[in-house]
C-alpha cells in the first residue's frame, strides 16, 4: 500500500468537499464516537445537535475532541483529522454563524429540509465549533 502525509492545503479541501464525519469524544478513558454533518469554515468544523444528551454532557466534561472525516474514490482513500476543542452555545449569535456557514457551504438544510433563518432561531439546539489546533491527514492507494 502506497501512503503519503496530506499538505495542510490538501487536508482543508476534504474538509470544505466532505459533508459527513465522525465526532469523537473520550470521558473516564471511555470512547465515544458518532457520525455527524458539519461545514468547515475559517480552521473551524462546525456541528449542530440537540441542546441535551450523551454527547453534550461528555463534551461539558472533557471539550478535547477529535474529528474525521474521509473520502474513497476507486482504490484512492484519503482521511483527515482535527484536533481542537469544541466550544458549545445556544446562543443566537452561534446559531447565526453556523446558519451562514451552512448556507455558504451549498448544504443549507437537513434531511431533505431547507432551513430559513426563521425556521432555525426557534429552534433548540446546541452549536459546536471545534476550533482546530492541529490537522492531519494521509492518502493511499489499496
Amino acid at each position: 500500500m502506497n501512503v503519503r502525509e496530506m499538505s495542510m492545503d490538501e487536508c482543508e479541501d476534504v474538509l470544505r468537499r466532505c459533508r459527513y464525519g465522525r465526532l469523537a469524544l473520550s470521558y473516564e478513558d471511555r470512547p465515544y464516537v458518532i457520525p455527524m454533518s458539519y461545514v468547515y469554515a475559517d480552521g473551524t468544523v462546525i456541528l449542530h445537535s440537540r441542546p441535551s444528551g450523551k454527547k453534550i454532557e461528555i463534551a461539558r466534561r472533557n471539550s478535547n475532541v477529535c474529528f474525521e472525516v474521509d473520502e474513497l474514490e476507486g482504490q484512492r482513500w484519503r482521511s483527515v483529522i482535527v484536533y481542537g476543542k469544541a466550544q458549545l452555545s445556544g446562543s443566537q449569535e452561534a446559531k447565526r454563524k453556523m446558519f451562514e456557514a451552512f448556507m455558504r457551504s451549498g448544504i443549507g438544510g437537513h434531511g431533505g429540509k431547507m432551513f430559513t433563518w426563521d425556521m432555525l432561531e426557534k429552534m433548540d439546539m446546541c452549536v459546536w465549533e471545534i476550533k482546530a489546533f492541529e490537522i492531519t491527514g494521509r492518502e493511499g492507494i489499496w
